[in-house]
């Protein structure tokens, strides 16, 4: 670890980040040594650090203050990404969500916001009951694939069209998206419910994650969120070995969240993430 961290621990960093997101922190203790601290704070209203980690081919800036209204701090922000001292290469900023003046900064200087969210925690020891009902999990056969491209395009049109993404990104994978379903299912990270014929929905698994839960829109409302979570919250405990999981939400994803925190999850993280492509 190099620069003016004012005497911040590596303990205290990487409690910084995690508050980021647990993957930064991750991150940035697997390449401490390298990182550059360009701005630290301590104080009785809280630490606080600004740091990069570079390569050659990317560099990652991270950013969380108790507050942000510091000129000296905003400056040393502004120079560090000052388009004219920056590589030609990919650069991403991370900021927690509480920054507002960073984030209104980072984006003045040609980065654009990539996503906002929070990371939620499950950390409790029970393991909750599971009724299936009429729902049968998994895929009954293989010509059945195609419906997933359908379910994940129904789920999340509504949120990505209010985020202004894609909302026919699954079907234009087409083979790509079908593929990776069926590696998914290979190594039991995918669980899909189904009724009469009909995919309800799915949950994916990564590690300590839960990467997606949909449920396709015209069964939504009738429990059956709350029917997979708890499946994957028991699956993931009991078949995987996981005692602590974690799963990552868009901010405007409102109903997933209050979803999860019925379910005991809370809310560990919030992040802001920026990036400046290639020129």
């Amino acid at each position: 670890m190099m620069g003016e961290n004012e005497g911040l621990t590596r303990e205290t960093i990487l409690g910084l980040m995690d508050e980021i997101s647990p993957l930064a922190s991750e991150y940035v203790d697997s390449v401490f040594e390298d990182a550059l601290v360009l701005h630290g704070q301590r104080g009785s209203d809280g630490d606080g650090v600004f740091l990069k980690v570079s390569s050659e081919e990317l560099w990652v800036f991270y950013a969380n203050f108790p507050e942000d209204s510091s000129l000296e701090l905003l400056q040393a922000i502004k120079q560090a990404i000052d388009p004219t001292v920056l590589p030609d290469h990919e650069i991403c900023f991370n900021v927690h969500g509480r920054n507002e003046q960073i984030v209104q900064l980072v984006q003045s200087m040609g980065f654009a916001l990539d996503m906002e969210g929070y990371i939620l925690r499950r950390s409790l020891p029970d393991l909750p009951s599971v009724d299936l009902g009429e729902l049968v999990t998994d895929v009954p056969d293989s010509t059945s694939r195609g419906d997933f491209v359908e379910l994940f395009e129904a789920a999340y049109e509504e949120l990505n069209r209010k985020n202004g993404w894609d909302t026919h990104s699954y079907s234009k994978a087409g083979e790509r998206f079908i593929h990776w379903i069926n590696e998914l299912d290979r190594s039991q990270r995918i669980k899909s419910f189904w009724m009469h014929g009909s995919l309800i929905g799915c949950y994916i698994i990564e590690g300590s994650y839960i990467t997606d839960l949909v449920v396709h829109p015209r069964f939504q409302n009738r429990g059956y969120g709350s029917t997979m979570l708890n499946h994957c919250v028991r699956f993931m405990r009991e078949e995987k070995g996981v005692s602590e999981i974690f799963l990552r939400l868009v901010k405007s994803n409102t109903a997933a969240k209050r979803l999860y925190e019925r379910h005991g999850f809370r809310t560990v993280s919030h992040f802001v993430e920026h990036s400046r492509p290639r020129t």
